[in-house]
């Protein structure tokens, strides 16, 4: 099975956005994370299946973009590594990604 890394402000991301939905409904809150489970490890079988993320910056570049299946309003950017993908950020399409991804590469 293809192995999934998850950096720190991916990690933030889900756990953020687990909290917001979950201040109304805790199950929803769990469909969710588990929607964006399924959907990395689809991602971690055919990585190639993500849109490749127009980046000027180097380090962004080889990026790749998915929405999550059945929450088509997060969005999972990730990059193929040899052994699998490594998941960069999860996000809100209503989130400034070029701003939140230039952050990252800037660090």
């Amino acid at each position: 099975m293809p192995e999934i890394l998850i950096t720190p402000a991916a990690e933030n991301d889900l756990v953020d956005i687990w909290a917001w939905i979950a201040r109304d409904n805790r199950e929803a809150a769990d469909k969710v994370y588990a929607a964006v489970e399924q959907t990395c490890v689809a991602l971690a079988a055919m990585p190639a299946m993500g849109t490749a993320y127009r980046a000027k910056r180097p380090r962004l570049r080889g990026i790749r973009l998915f929405p999550v299946k059945l929450f088509r309003i997060s969005i999972i950017y990730y990059r193929e590594t040899p052994a699998g993908i490594e998941i960069i950020r999860v996000l809100h399409t209503h989130m400034n990604a070029r701003k939140r991804l230039a952050r990252d590469a800037a660090t």
